[in-house]
């Protein structure tokens, strides 16, 4: 009964118009046939107004702002099917064909789904899966969490894949919620481990948090936040923005509270909107995180005025260019631009977003110099369908049998078995079908003409987990000094912290008094107390021993061997308190260790 009051509500969405495209079918970036179709959603345009939505209907997407970058992602889509299809290996005689979507909106791009998910035009809500062959096999995206998370409730009702390219919300890896939901994009927990592991790197614990107003800024938030505990490090400022936020006043607050680590998790249009911003504001030497959405973004470096804002750090996938991929660019603009100049014949009516007038007007190194962060993602995940459909098929390298035919449900099984290798990389699942992770750390050089992306960091969980930082890379604009971004510098030896507001990190210092000791890994706001029988020097810590002690022990000819042993392997000193405090047993005219 819901799936039937589900589609009722959707099929009363107003009809979009059909429009008619300037090349043929056979060239279409939206259809091609295949023995299985698969599909694809990539945001082709963008809105850049969100209107409230007070009854169904449907938008064309062609209307608003164009997005290149969507479309580089599909032509990485076009580009891995028709590798595939030409592979003699894997689905040696099995094609692929796709339906592609323009998804520009969260709320207004319901009809391609139910494209998707019909079967001959129709849907029936209670066909069992056995029965159940829909219009695809599979599917790929939408690019972005709140958008997924719309449209997955209806995708995974009928166990259709949802092998996804850049939705990386930890509430997709709900399985009970999304059972047929698969990420070839690492999930926001692991984007969070990986910034947090920058901070705590550089030493740094006074940070500010600036996000989105959606699903992916408050996800990481929230994840934020619950890492951050007993790191020792402190979110002094957090926020997520509108679109017609005030910028300049939130990062005026950062900068007047001595913040000088900002993470800018948040989708590119926001992104673009706090780094422009912070050039018009003049606000200087700041280190910017950058999570994946916008860390490869093409056009920020380019800014004038970006150098002064400080050092951004960026987050990506680690493997960036595909084999292949500008060859079939290449070729993909000359037939376009050969059937443009010879015919104007215009094919039949394609379906609503199925058209974008600016695609065909792309220059092949428009495309090839987009943002390549989800290029691989999409690579994988169409990979992962193909893998996944060639063992239900039952394929060997030469044949795939005939007689066998593959539903939805069946490539579910098939994919958390998948291991397989793909560009020097591995594609495997964990049990909530996230990914395996190779992320690496990027510098954006923006002294030079055109800026570059140099990577000066690595984070893999596979083999094992590592995670380094080449700090000789990084040319810091403070003096070339890592900047300093803690709310109070750290206490002297001997010096206990006196809380100072309600951040751990605030603190004062105090000098521990005669007869008292500070031990920093027990707790470094505590001066304790010697025992009756003990004393200390004023300023005393736990590793340290009294200068007069020191002098007196040199006397002694066992001295080196017994402090040793106190020490410890690890040669910290943490096991000489006794020499800290219990100094008055010691009689030095006997040189006996056994009275100590």
């Amino acid at each position: 009964m819901l799936l039937i009051r589900i589609c009722v509500f959707l099929l009363c969405f107003k009809s979009c118009s059909f429009y008619k495209i300037t090349w043929p079918h056979s060239t279409s970036d939206f259809s091609l046939e295949g023995d299985y179709l698969l599909g694809g959603l990539f945001a082709l345009h963008e809105i850049d107004q969100v209107t409230p939505l007070f009854t169904p209907e449907n938008t064309e997407c062609f209307r608003h702002s164009t997005s290149a970058s969507g479309y580089q992602m599909l032509q990485v889509m076009r580009f891995t099917i028709e590798e595939i299809n030409n592979s003699t290996i894997l689905l040696p005689n099995v094609s692929l064909g796709y339906e592609i979507f323009d998804h520009c909106s969260n709320t207004k791009n319901f009809r391609s789904i139910l494209t998707f998910i019909s079967k001959n035009g129709s849907i029936k809500p209670k066909e069992k899966f056995n029965n159940y062959q829909p219009k695809v096999i599979a599917l790929t995206g939408p690019y972005g969490s709140t958008r997924t998370i719309t449209i997955a409730p209806l995708i995974t009702m009928g166990f259709i894949p949802m092998v996804n390219y850049g939705a990386s919300s930890y509430a997709l890896s709900n399985k009970l919620q999304y059972p047929t939901f698969v990420r070839t994009v690492p999930s926001n927990k692991d984007m969070i481990e990986m910034i947090i592991h920058i901070i705590r790197w550089f030493g740094w614990n006074w940070v500010a948090f600036l996000g989105s107003q959606d699903n992916y800024s408050s996800d990481g938030l929230k994840l934020f936040n619950k890492y951050i505990s007993n790191t020792g490090i402190c979110l002094a400022y957090q926020e997520g923005l509108s679109l017609n936020a005030n910028y300049s006043q939130t990062l005026k607050k950062i900068d007047m509270l001595n913040i000088n680590v900002i993470v800018v998790f948040a989708v590119p249009q926001y992104a673009v909107n706090i780094i422009k911003t912070a050039i018009a504001n003049n606000i200087r030497n700041k280190v910017w995180i950058a999570s994946e959405t916008w860390a490869m973004n093409q056009q920020l470096p380019r800014e004038p005025g970006i150098g002064k804002i400080g050092t951004v750090i960026g987050i990506t996938e680690r493997l960036l260019s595909l084999p292949g991929f500008d060859d079939f660019v290449y070729k993909d603009r000359r037939t376009i631009n050969a059937y443009s100049t010879e015919s104007n014949v215009q094919s039949k009516s394609k379906a609503c977003n199925q058209v974008c007038d600016y695609c065909p007007l792309l220059t092949a190194e428009e495309i090839i110099n987009e943002n390549p962060s989800f290029s691989f993602t999409i690579y994988a995940a169409i990979y992962t369908i193909a893998h996944a459909l060639h063992n239900v098929l039952q394929c060997d390298k030469n044949v795939c049998p005939k007689n066998t035919k593959a539903k939805p449900y069946m490539l579910m099984r098939e994919i958390k078995k998948l291991d397989f290798p793909l560009n020097n990389r591995q594609v495997k699942y964990d049990e909530n079908y996230d990914p395996i992770i190779s992320y690496a750390v990027v510098h954006w050089h923006t002294d030079v003409n055109p800026p570059q992306f140099e990577m000066v960091g690595t984070y893999d969980t596979y083999p094992k987990t590592t995670f380094t930082i080449d700090n000789s890379r990084l040319p810091w604009l403070t003096n070339d000094s890592v900047p300093f971004s803690n709310c109070s510098l750290e206490c002297k030896p001997g010096y206990s912290r006196q809380p100072e507001g309600f951040h751990s990190c605030c603190f004062t210092c105090k000098k521990c008094p005669r007869n008292s000791y500070v031990d920093y890994s027990r707790d470094p706001y505590t001066c304790f107390p010697c025992l009756e029988s003990e004393w200390s020097d004023e300023g005393t810590r736990v590793a340290g021993v009294p200068q007069a002690v020191l002098a007196e022990l040199q006397h002694l000819q066992w001295w080196p061997t017994k402090l040793q042993k106190l020490q410890g392997p690890s040669g910290n000193q943490k096991g000489v308190r006794g020499l800290v405090c219990r100094t008055q047993y010691l009689q030095p005219a006997s040189r006996r260790p056994g009275l100590i």
